[in-house]
């Protein structure tokens, strides 16, 4: 494997997790998505510091954030949603020259060094490996060249990224890692990331106490 990217799309706080508006507030919405975010930068800075890390975000403090832990850095144009991002996240990491291009959201509840270890392993075989979300979308998607296949991220996009995969002739294979199938969309999703590591969850995401009490602080 010759180079990888590893890119992180990251939307403008104040827009993000608007699926849990039943059990957060606004406020603790932003700090959530802000304290995922900040955990994966500082994940990937830990475990895999010879990935090159770049984010693309529309919000300018999102990407101050991604510069302190030493990711390269794209302001988001226009208005194209996750795909419309991707795309022209894509089209910098091909004119820096990576092989491999790897997407993994921000939101990823607990992110696990083996799991991504036998993703970047497993990329050496494949063309295309996706790795599935709980609900049928992708949580991780690698691609040599980055522009491999387009972006169908949103519903079933895990089976529609292969289906492009396979029309197109490229080796592919889909894989199902537990932590990394859960990010945090739904109510349930945070439940269950506190009710199954609640120490470690608590600790990485800055969430001091149980989100659906009537006490919530934030670190």
């Amino acid at each position: 494997m010759d180079s990888i990217c590893l890119v992180i799309p990251m939307k403008c706080p104040q827009f993000a997790k608007q699926r849990l508006a039943t059990c957060l507030p606004n406020a603790e919405r932003e700090t959530l998505a802000i304290s995922l975010f900040r955990n994966t930068l500082a994940f990937f800075q830990t475990h895999f510091p010879r990935l090159q890390v770049m984010v693309i975000s529309a919000s300018s403090d999102m990407l101050a954030l991604a510069s302190a832990y030493s990711a390269e850095t794209l302001l988001e144009e226009g208005n194209n949603g996750l795909n419309g991002a991707l795309s022209q996240a894509c089209q910098w990491v091909e004119r820096a020259g990576f092989s491999h291009q790897l997407i993994i959201p921000s939101d990823i509840a607990l992110l696990d060094q083996n799991e991504i270890s036998t993703l970047l392993h497993t990329a050496r075989c494949y063309q295309v490996v996706v790795a599935n979300a709980k609900d049928g979308g992708t949580n991780a998607l690698m691609t040599s060249p980055p522009n491999a296949i387009p972006f169908h991220y949103g519903e079933n996009s895990a089976a529609k990224h292969s289906e492009d995969a396979q029309r197109l002739g490229l080796s592919y294979c889909q894989l199902d890692l537990v932590n990394l199938s859960q990010d945090i969309d739904q109510s349930d999703d945070l439940a269950r990331a506190i009710a199954q590591q609640p120490e470690r969850f608590l600790a990485r995401c800055s969430l001091s106490v149980n989100p659906f009490s009537k006490e919530r602080v934030y670190a």
